[in-house]
């Protein structure tokens, strides 16, 4: 289950963002723009997933506390998970969001 901390957090970042949506469940937050999913807390583990354009996540996996988004034993080509060990620590990645929420609004609708 996630961390409520964690969700607070999120919730008070991402929230105030123009069209941002949020739901929850018992094990998780999912926060989408106009109904397409941009992050979600991990029931799983810890971390934030964000979806991002390809090239960003190569550069973005430099960084220590990013690595791809694996469910199951397919490793997802368009998802990181960023892990930070205080809750608060995720208000640095604030542009990351922002990028996330931007990227999926502009994908083509099918």
């Amino acid at each position: 289950m996630a961390d409520a901390r964690l969700i607070a957090t999120l919730s008070s970042l991402l929230g105030p963002l123009s069209d941002v949506t949020e739901e929850r469940t018992e094990t998780h937050a999912t926060f989408l723009i106009r109904k397409k999913v941009f992050a979600f807390t991990r029931s799983s583990g810890p971390g934030v997933a964000l979806k991002l354009p390809k090239e960003k996540i190569a550069a973005l996996l430099q960084r220590e506390n990013i690595t791809p988004l694996t469910m199951g034993k397919r490793t997802m080509k368009e998802w990181i998970v960023i892990e930070h060990p205080k809750p608060a620590e995720y208000k640095k990645d604030l542009a990351l969001f922002k990028e996330a929420r931007a990227f999926v609004d502009a994908e083509k609708k099918e």
